[in-house]
C-alpha cells in the first residue's frame, strides 16, 4: 500500500529509505518524530516531501528566542466591532517544528501541549486541531549556541527521533543531479478513516504485550535513569502496529520492536553520545530479554 509513496519520497531524499519508513510508520501511528540535525541536512525537505506526498497541508515555524506562543496558536482580533480568532501556523496536517530547542520555554510549553491536546485554548474557547494532525520537530545538537533541553515531560510526546543518515559518494551525487520540484508531486490519495481501520486490525499477540512489559522492566533495572512512561508504552505498541502496515503485515513481531526500540528510546537516553545508544539498547536493554516461543 505505501511501496510507491516510499519510492516517491526516496527519489527527493535519497539513502534515507528506512527513516522514511519510520517517518510514514509513525504518522499512521498518530505519533510526532523528532529529528536531531545540524542546520542545511534536508530535514526542512524531508518533511515537505513526505507530507505532500501523503497530500496533506504542511507549515513550518521557525523557533527563535522571541517567538510568542501566539505566533504559533493565533489570536484574537477586534474588527469590525467583533472579536475574530486568527489562526496560527498550527492550524494544518504537519507542522515542522524547526529548531524547536532554540525557542523561549514558554512557546516550547504552548506548542507541546497544542501538539498533545490536539486543539488550542484561547480566551476560554476552544479551537480544534485539523485531522490528522501531525508534527516533525527538528533540533540542534545540545552543544550547539542559543539551545536549551526539552524536559523529559514534554521529550516524552515524541514518538521517535533520528539524525538523517550520512550519505555516500553515489547518494551524493543523486542528491545533486536531483532537481525535483516538490510543488509538482501528485500526492497518494489516502484514506486516514480506512488507514485507521487496517490499523485497529493489526494482530498484537500477549507475547507482544508481555515483551514490552519485560523492556520496561529491564529498563528500570539500569543503574542509569530512562524516563520510561506509560505513554512510552502504550508508543511502542502503536508503532509496532504503523511499522507492520508500512511493511504490509497484519501482525507484529518481536524482530519489528526490537528493530524500533533504538528510535523509541534514542531521545530518551541522555547519558550516553548519539552513536552510542543503539548498541546500548541493543545489548544492555534489549539482549538481556530472552524471547519465549
Amino acid at each position: 500500500m505505501f511501496d510507491n509513496l516510499i519510492k516517491e519520497v526516496s527519489k527527493v531524499i535519497v539513502g534515507n529509505e528506512n527513516k522514511i519508513k519510520l517517518t510514514i510508520a509513525a504518522i499512521l501511528s498518530e505519533g510526532s518524530v523528532l529529528i536531531e540535525d545540524n542546520p542545511g541536512s534536508g530535514k526542512t525537505t524531508f518533511a515537505k516531501a513526505i507530507t505532500l506526498n501523503l497530500g496533506l497541508g504542511f507549515k513550518r515555524i521557525q523557533f527563535t528566542s522571541d517567538l510568542l506562543p501566539s505566533d504559533i496558536l493565533g489570536f484574537n482580533i477586534f474588527k469590525n466591532e467583533e472579536l475574530n480568532f486568527q489562526k496560527g501556523p498550527i492550524f494544518t496536517n504537519i507542522v515542522l517544528a524547526d529548531e524547536l530547542n532554540r525557542g523561549s520555554p514558554k512557546s516550547q510549553s504552548a506548542f507541546l501541549e497544542a501538539m498533545e491536546e490536539k486543539n488550542v485554548s484561547i480566551d476560554g474557547t476552544t479551537y480544534k486541531l485539523p485531522e490528522p494532525f501531525f508534527v516533525i520537530a527538528t533540533q540542534n545538537p545540545m552543544d550547539s549556541s542559543g539551545t536549551s533541553t526539552l524536559p523529559d515531560s514534554q521529550l516524552d510526546r515524541f514518538m521517535i527521533s533520528f539524525s538523517l543518515s550520512e550519505l555516500s559518494d553515489k547518494d551524493k551525487v543523486l542528491m545533486l543531479k536531483n532537481n525535483i520540484d516538490l510543488t509538482k508531486i501528485n500526492p497518494e490519495k489516502i484514506s486516514w478513516s480506512e488507514i485507521q481501520n487496517k490499523k485497529n486490525k493489526i494482530n498484537v499477540s500477549d507475547e507482544i504485550y508481555q515483551y514490552t512489559l519485560e523492556i520496561e522492566q529491564t529498563i528500570n533495572s539500569l543503574d542509569q535513569q530512562i524516563y520510561i512512561s506509560p505513554r512510552c508504552l502504550k508508543q511502542i505498541i502503536d508503532l509496532g502496529k504503523g511499522w507492520a502496515m508500512v511493511n504490509s503485515k497484519d501482525y507484529v513481531t518481536h524482530q519489528d520492536i526490537k528493530d524500533l526500540l533504538p528510535y523509541i528510546l534514542r531521545h530518551r537516553i541522555k547519558f550516553l553520545k548519539q552513536e552510542e545508544k543503539e548498541d546500548f539498547v541493543n545489548n544492555e536493554i534489549l539482549g538481556k530479554i530472552s524471547i519465549k516461543r
